[in-house]
């Protein structure tokens, strides 16, 4: 072939893709409803491939992932009854002289940013960690989120770092049924007729209430009862108006009640922590049942407890304590009428709880759903002292940049509630992770997300609640792809969740940022 042919054949194919380029459409030729046809325009093969920017780089290139079992260490020389802040010499609790100590921490990357207040809004939670009386009184910190905490991501590395600094040991609250079959922190295993009723995604229609408690659920062994119905009057006997002849001629046949029988086993593997398996006492929250049941608590074949639980109208407290730790917990259910089961704490006598509480698809909007005064009398009783809100994820995907300010308005009720309900409640807002869309051959950054950030942490001030910017501690836009394609990876390829090594590392900037301003807050106390 000439090379002059071999020239025209390359002009022809190059005016055919340009010619492709001028008519092509701009959004695409959709195939199915999950595939479509683009091909670059003009302008966009002409432009310069945009670079991401190095922050999320720099970051990665110069942090140390944290290990699994780096905190277990430190729980195994820990007294269970005593505090024992691990940069200090160990206290007795029942000496007056208790001085918190600064607690060492790596250098803080992203600060926990605080409203006009300053460290008065973190004043009930640190107040708590630093007074030996009411440690000894288990401080509680309830860390809500979507499924970005699933399987006790973010949560449990901050309860291992915490209950090593503080005391405490044990998983936190855990429910009688879990929603989905993850083994994190402790995996629960159920037999029977268990159901889970929820506020979120949908409620059953067969549940006439809204007392969902703090784990905005609960479970139930046997089904709800059903309401009787008024009967009809029996106009024959009524009009006889003998009840002696009501008796002969309409007897009532004797009513048998079927004995529903459900188990419970907190299954423990072999990399559940010695502080998660230490569990001191448990408590059974329930209620709203007419008949008594019966509960016998197990570890493996070996009875501990053997109890007939009197019936709750509204909502009652079983405690059970246990004086070893225990290889395989159970619990055994029977009787005619299941309670309601809020939640089960798992915790240590003293030191420091922190429960994980995902609620996958949840934006975070589901609390003024809840009954304001059960949900108060389950933070007091559990003595919650912070809560940590970490949601914004699942609206990303379908908000626009005039709906941000609604979501935020509705998310922010959400914050009034606990405060009303709670005053001194401290509340840490944490704003969502980088999460990346498709955009041709490219991952980047959700338009909305950074604005939504910003409104969320004025917000935060504006209801005197600190915030923690979790997407500028990732290194900001266009971030999420380091961290998928890091080695090893510290996100999932569906660019939007960590992976449990990247989980550990935004844990530990968390860590380190409220452990920095608790720092703050002694200096300045002492």
């Amino acid at each position: 072939m000439k090379p002059s042919s071999v020239l025209v054949f390359f002009i022809a194919i190059l005016a055919s893709l340009l010619a492709v380029m001028l008519i092509f459409p701009k959004a695409g030729v959709s195939v199915t409803d999950d595939i479509s046809l683009n091909f670059p325009t003009f302008t966009e093969w002409l432009a310069e491939t945009k670079s991401r920017p190095d922050t999320a780089k720099t970051i990665l290139d110069n942090l140390e992932i944290p290990d699994d079992d780096e905190d277990d260490s430190a729980f195994a020389v820990a007294s269970a009854d005593t505090l024992q802040l691990s940069d200090s010499v160990e206290i007795d609790p029942k000496l007056k002289e208790y001085v918190p100590r600064p607690i060492a921490i790596d250098s803080i990357h992203q600060p926990l940013e605080l409203p006009p207040s300053g460290l008065a809004c973190l004043e009930n939670i640190f107040g708590a960690l630093s007074d030996a009386e009411q440690l000894q009184s288990l401080v509680r910190i309830l860390h809500y989120g979507d499924s970005q905490i699933e399987t006790d991501r973010i949560t449990g590395y901050m309860r291992s770092k915490m209950q090593a600094q503080f005391g405490g040991s044990g998983p936190g609250l855990v429910p009688a049924k879990s929603p989905y079959d993850y083994k994190s922190p402790i995996h629960i295993v159920n037999s029977g007729e268990w159901k889970r009723y929820t506020i979120f995604p949908k409620i059953d229609t067969t549940i006439t209430h809204y007392r969902y408690g703090v784990l905005a659920s609960f479970s139930m062994f046997a089904p709800p009862p059903v309401p009787e119905k008024p009967k009809e009057p029996d106009t024959t006997v009524a009009m006889i108006g003998d009840s002696l002849l009501k008796e002969i001629f309409h007897p009532e046949p004797p009513k048998v009640k079927e004995v529903h029988k459900g188990s419970i086993d907190f299954e423990f593997n072999s990399t559940t922590k010695a502080s998660i398996k230490n569990i001191k006492q448990i408590r059974m929250f329930y209620g709203n049942n007419k008949e008594s049941f019966a509960v016998t608590v197990r570890d493996g074949e070996t009875v501990l407890y053997q109890d007939s639980v009197a019936p709750s109208s509204y909502y009652s407290i079983k405690k059970w304590t246990l004086s070893g730790v225990p290889q395989s917990l159970a619990m055994d259910f029977s009787g005619t009428e299941s309670p309601e089961i809020y939640a089960f704490a798992m915790d240590g006598n003293s030191g420091v709880a922190c429960d994980n509480i995902p609620l996958r698809g949840c934006s975070g909007t589901i609390f003024t759903k809840m009954n304001s005064g059960f949900l108060q009398k389950m933070y007091n009783d559990l003595h919650v002292k912070c809560v940590i809100l970490q949601f914004g994820g699942n609206t990303i995907p379908v908000l626009k940049p005039e709906t941000i300010g609604n979501y935020v308005s509705s998310f922010m009720a959400q914050v009034r509630l606990i405060k009303k309900i709670c005053p001194e409640m401290s509340i840490i807002i944490v704003g969502p992770a980088d999460m990346s869309t498709k955009v041709m051959d490219n991952y980047e950054t959700y338009e909305v997300l950074p604005a939504l950030v910003d409104a969320m942490r004025e917000a935060a001030f504006k209801h005197n609640c600190a915030f923690w910017d979790m997407y500028s501690a990732m290194g900001g836009w266009n971030s999420m792809p380091d961290w998928v394609f890091h080695e090893p990876p510290l996100a999932e390829k569906d660019f939007t969740h960590f992976s449990p090594q990247g989980a550990n590392v935004i844990a530990k900037m968390f860590y380190n940022a409220l452990i920095g301003r608790y720092n703050q807050y002694i200096s300045r106390k002492k």
